[in-house]
């Protein structure tokens, strides 16, 4: 799970064992429901940050979803499953390792992938 204080949310990740998916929740401060959605993969790496949570799923799913509704920004598909996600201090270059041991930088050249 990860919090966002800075606006106000929290956003959680569950999956049931047997499962092939994940189910991402976003929460008020004071654990309020705001809105649960179902993902396509198994969620196996999170990351937020500001107004963006990124998303790495078990079968290579990459997803980055704004926080204040859990829209999808921005989407794509590994050949391997996810193992960890990050964002640089500057905001312009996520990092992603896989589980076939391959680090993937993905370069965001018109804006950041989080606001500043």
């Amino acid at each position: 799970s990860g919090i966002n204080a800075e606006y106000g949310r929290n956003v959680a990740s569950t999956t049931t064992k047997g499962l092939v998916h994940s189910v991402l929740y976003l929460f008020t401060v004071n654990g309020k429901l705001i809105k649960r959605v179902k993902l396509e993969d198994t969620t196996t790496a999170m990351y937020v940050e500001n107004d963006r949570v990124v998303l790495g799923g078990a079968n290579g799913s990459l997803e980055i979803r704004c926080t204040s509704g859990l829209s999808t920004k921005h989407k794509l598909r590994l050949k391997s499953g996810v193992v960890s996600v990050s964002i640089d201090p500057r905001k312009q270059h996520l990092f992603v390792t896989t589980n076939d041991g391959k680090m993937v930088i993905i370069t965001s050249t018109a804006k950041p992938f989080v606001k500043k």
